[in-house]
């Protein structure tokens, strides 16, 4: 539902959800939740509710959840609004973007993930979105504006701004570069390519908003928003090399993710509207035969929906994230890679999940 709605959106959105959303709050507790292995989850949470904004812990181990974790164990204390970026990095410091007000600085936040403690945070930025570490620097996307920040590992400093067309939201890096899609209401459907070495930008442009890339078998994937095709690029030209056309039943395909070699997981996405990037079914494509596999299916029915999807390729399974219509808590559904359902976390404490961060 929500990547950053544009102010003249806002009051409609606002009425919405004022309408819906009659759930409380769970209680905060102001004790630290304590994480040894299992999984966070960040939830974007609900308009102008800011106890809504924070992330939940799966402990494997007890098969337990703990909710709004950042506010349990930093004395009642919200994260910005619209949380949306979240990575863990050397299985230590946890770090979440939040995009805050449309069109103004969000906020940047480290995290010590063994207690949950805040460590750090600073604000900058035009609705920083989501954000990838590579030797050691953080490069983040400013959804609301049309440039990648780049800052050190302890915020002290912004090391560069590097313009890459409107809208950046999602990224990956992948053969020495990193590669940045755009938001689905973009206006320059392009792909950013920074150079790590250089920070020089090239631009590669498309038809339709590029609002998908993904990594596998040495092949850059993109997929473009009201499309069912998966564009490849030359990793070392930056250019289109070819593409696939994808016969599924929905209108587009939405975010792909990288499986194991040979794997893409595809969503189907059937309302391309307003601008969703939300789905009802996920799909198996075969990289070595270019086919789908007939015999992989992962659907939701009802208000249930794909808001989230990650692949976790230490435990080949598939994580995702349902928000239920953001009208009630999410829940987290867990498959293994053949999409058989392994397990379900019925209510995650937060709406809309987005993000996933695994603690080994």
């Amino acid at each position: 539902m929500k990547k950053l709605i544009s102010a003249s959106l806002a009051s409609i959105l606002l009425f919405v959800l004022i309408i819906f959303n009659g759930c409380e709050k769970d209680e905060i507790i102001n004790n630290p939740v304590v994480s040894t292995k299992g999984i966070f989850i960040l939830y974007e949470g609900v308009f102008q509710q800011p106890a809504s904004y924070d992330y939940a812990f799966i402990d494997v181990a007890n098969n337990t959840v703990q909710s709004n974790v950042y506010q349990n164990s930093n004395n009642g204390a919200f994260l910005n609004s619209y949380p949306d970026g979240m990575a863990l990095y050397f299985n230590q410091d946890l770090f979440i973007t939040a995009q805050g007000t449309y069109g103004q600085p969000g906020t940047i936040y480290k995290i010590n993930s063994d207690d949950n403690r805040l460590d750090t945070f600073r604000n900058f930025g035009n609705n920083p979105y989501n954000f990838i570490i590579v030797n050691s620097k953080i490069y983040v996307t400013n959804i609301g504006g049309d440039y990648v920040s780049i800052m050190d590992l302890n915020f002290n400093s912004l090391i560069d701004s590097l313009a890459v067309g409107p809208n950046p939201s999602d990224l990956i890096s992948a053969l020495g570069n990193i590669y940045i899609a755009k938001a689905s209401y973009t206006y320059e459907n392009s792909v950013a390519v920074i150079n790590i070495s250089s920070n020089n930008v090239t631009k590669i442009f498309f038809s339709k908003p590029p609002i998908s890339v993904a990594n596998n078998t040495g092949g850059i994937y993109v997929s473009t928003y009201t499309s069912k095709k998966l564009y490849i690029l030359d990793s070392i030209t930056s250019q289109i090399s070819d593409s696939i056309s994808i016969q599924i039943p929905e209108p587009a395909i939405g975010t792909i993710v990288a499986g194991n070699p040979t794997t893409l997981y595809v969503l189907g996405v059937q309302d391309t509207s307003f601008s969703s990037n939300i789905g009802k079914k996920v799909y198996r494509y075969d990289l070595s035969t270019n086919n789908l596999d007939p015999n992989f299916s992962i659907e939701f029915s009802g208000t249930d929906d794909v808001y989230g999807i990650e692949y976790d390729p230490f435990e080949s399974k598939i994580y995702i994230a349902n928000s239920r219509g953001g009208t009630v808590n999410g829940e987290v559904r867990v498959y293994d890679k053949n999409g058989n359902l392994l397990n379900t976390y019925s209510d995650i404490g937060g709406k809309l999940p987005k993000r996933f961060a695994f603690k080994r």
